[in-house]
């Protein structure tokens, strides 16, 4: 009779730094043609390749193109409104460490329009973002404000598409898209 080994199993203990959030993925592209560029994930990554960076000739590089190369969608969106290059790039990433989800619609909607992270930063608290689309912020917003000043048995008269199109053209809501999902900030006009 031969007898077999049951194959032992092995208990791994937690830890922590696996489950640390996972940082985007970016290119630093040389401007100078005679360079090769590298990939990082961190300001501090960035930091030392860049400074270690010669060309062909032995000559330092300085100047970089930042390219997005991997990440969420939302960090994408966000990367193009924002603008990032070398000079920024650390503002980005600190932003991205920093901010809660729920801010990011607004800091890409701001970036977006052309203000800077730091603006953005500034004025994303006084944006009201709905998670949704355009009508059916503006149904709500309705409902909320003006539906309990109409008698219950003209409800059925309420054209919420016509009050949506008028916030539309009035420019009090903009609907935009999200790292693939739909908002409505709903005191455009404000900002």
């Amino acid at each position: 009779m031969i007898a077999h080994n049951a194959p032992q199993q092995t208990i791994q203990a937690f830890n922590p730094d696996a489950h640390q959030k996972a940082y985007p993925e970016f290119y630093a592209q040389p401007y100078n043609p005679d360079a090769k560029g590298f990939y990082f994930t961190t300001a501090e990554e960035f930091e030392t390749l860049s400074s270690r960076c010669v060309d062909a000739f032995g000559l330092p590089v300085e100047e970089f193109e930042i390219q997005f190369i991997d990440g969420t969608s939302e960090e994408a969106d966000l990367f193009r409104a924002c603008g990032v290059n070398q000079l920024n790039l650390g503002d980005f990433m600190a932003l991205l460490e920093d901010a809660q989800n729920h801010e990011l619609p607004a800091l890409f909607y701001l970036c977006d329009l052309g203000y800077t992270m730091e603006q953005a930063i500034y004025r994303a608290g006084d944006a009201s973002i709905y998670h949704g689309n355009l009508t059916d912020a503006s149904e709500d917003l309705f409902d909320e404000c003006y539906l309990h000043q109409i008698p219950e048995h003209l409800h059925a008269y309420i054209d919420y598409d016509r009050f949506a199109n008028d916030c539309r053209l009035s420019g009090d809501m903009v609907e935009f898209e999200f790292g693939g999902e739909t908002y409505t900030i709903t005191n455009a006009s404000g900002l």
